[in-house]
């Protein structure tokens, strides 16, 4: 990279950083709230003082030139440092955290504990990207994720959650007019609700260190897991699903766990995966630890449900005997640098 003048602005780092994220000039300016002018007067300045075209702009698309891609790594790691440099001046707690996960879980295992959350810390905000599939963390800016798929980029750190597991369900009504399987092989007489585009002809599941590959026939489906889950609910059929997009109706009955011997994968954890950097913010330190928190509660009033292997729940004692929710502080106990 050719040698480049003096930068004057921290903020037009921060654009130039948003405009990668966003892919435009105009999300980048919707997402910063401030005008399109601004983001594009701060970014003609950046790569005028670098003396480098950092973006390839067109009408239809907007990607980083090689120099532009070597400067956003180095940019990124200066907007890092900057970050925990500001923390030093306060307590920490307070700003945006940038959290991705599947939508079911967003929706029945995050969104509904935020208010303890922000109890605890009113002046952090969370933000929830949904998607089934595996966003890019770093590109995207995100704090963390909580995904049920085993880690696969090298540039993220992932710890074990929360033990989840995969397993099949039907509603009482169901059952009653088509009966309860007893053995995987009766699967193949039953409607059963899937995800995927095609449908699976076949289901795979496990009892220890046996498996058997089961036909099946999809009666409905589609590529969001929330189809088949409310299908289910709606006496359609058999579902597979994660433990934990089911344990609440579980728990309330409107769903039933049948082949409880049987389960649809091994040894599947919740994963909080971060992206591989120095500092972590204390905002991000402070929501894990609450949702660590959270799940293990959750975890130990749903260890007699079924859901989750014995293996996996025997890992975690005695902090499944042990776990309490934590009472709300009128403030915040400060966490060490």
């Amino acid at each position: 990279m050719q040698r480049m003048g003096r930068l004057d602005s921290i903020d037009d780092l921060r654009v130039f950083d948003a405009i990668v994220r966003a892919g435009s000039l105009s999300r980048a300016a919707q997402e910063l709230d401030v005008s399109l002018t601004l983001v594009s007067k701060r970014l003609k300045r950046l790569e005028a003082q670098l003396g480098v075209r950092l973006l390839q702009r067109t009408t239809r698309q907007l990607g980083l030139t090689e120099e532009g891609q070597e400067f956003l790594g180095r940019c990124r790691l200066a907007l890092d440092a900057i970050q925990a440099a500001e923390e030093v001046c306060g307590d920490g707690h307070s700003g945006i955290v940038r959290v991705t996960a599947t939508a079911a879980f967003a929706q029945r295992q995050i969104a509904p504990r935020l208010h303890r959350f922000l109890a605890l810390y009113p002046d952090i905000s969370v933000q929830i990207l949904t998607s089934d599939d595996v966003l890019d963390l770093v590109e995207r800016r995100i704090d963390l994720a909580m995904r049920q798929a085993p880690l696969a980029d090298s540039r993220l750190i992932a710890r074990p959650l929360v033990p989840d597991a995969r397993v099949l369900c039907a509603s009482p009504a169901y059952l009653a007019e088509a009966g309860t399987p007893r053995d995987p092989i009766d699967l193949t007489k039953h409607a059963c609700l899937t995800v995927g585009d095609p449908p699976p002809a076949q289901w795979r599941l496990w009892r220890g260190e046996e498996s058997v590959e089961v036909s099946i026939r999809s009666v409905a489906g589609g590529n969001d897991g929330e189809i088949c889950h409310v299908g289910a609910l709606a006496d359609l059929g058999i579902a597979m699903k994660a433990a934990w997009d089911v344990v609440d109706d579980v728990r309330a009955g409107c769903l039933v766990r049948i082949l409880p011997e049987w389960w649809g994968g091994t040894d599947r954890w919740v994963r909080i995966v971060y992206p591989a950097r120095l500092h972590q913010p204390r905002r991000v330190r402070a929501f894990v630890a609450f949702m660590e928190d959270e799940m293990m509660q959750a975890l130990a009033e749903a260890a007699d449900l079924g859901l989750f292997e014995a293996s996996a729940l025997a890992k975690l004692q005695p902090r499944l005997g042990t776990a309490r929710r934590r009472p709300l502080p009128t403030h915040p106990a400060p966490e060490p640098g």
